[in-house]
């Protein structure tokens, strides 16, 4: 029986020798996988940082610009002012305009019987009147042909 707790211990011995010969080799893997990682982050680090130095320009030109846009539009608001009260003022122009058409109209229609009475009378005097120069021109022809007849 002691040879068998002998062979048993030896064969326990190979399993522990083995185990440790893979835990070994998982165990190194494992130390160059972490080098590899720490490797890595160190780069990332590098360019984070060279990132960063260029987001940090990028955000004070911007600012930079913001605040020369703003500075801009402040000296264009008065121009923007002034368009307003032209707008305003045209619009009162034209409200006067329309009221004047209105009050125009208005007037034109109340004397729209009077102004019809004045047109037929000038009609009427224009008729007279073309009907005395044709008269007046028929007697001075008679009074040529009566001179002419005499002769």
């Amino acid at each position: 029986m002691i040879v068998i707790l002998y062979i048993a211990a030896l064969i326990a011995a190979i399993a522990l020798l083995v185990i440790a010969i893979y835990l070994g080799k998982t165990l190194k893997s494992t130390s160059q996988t972490m080098d590899e990682v720490a490797k890595s982050l160190e780069k990332i680090t590098v360019e984070v940082q060279g990132i960063t130095g260029e987001s940090q320009k990028l955000l004070d030109k911007t600012n930079t610009l913001l605040e020369d846009v703003n500075g801009k539009v402040a000296k264009v608001d008065p121009v923007f002012d002034a368009v307003g009260d032209i707008g305003t003022s045209l619009l009162g122009l034209s409200q006067s305009v329309r009221e004047l058409a209105t009050l125009a109209t208005n007037k034109v229609e109340h004397n729209e019987a009077r102004i019809s009475q004045a047109v037929s009378i000038s009609n009427s005097i224009l008729s007279f009147r073309e009907k005395m120069k044709a008269n007046k021109a028929a007697k001075e022809a008679a009074k040529e042909a009566a001179e002419q007849s005499n002769f």
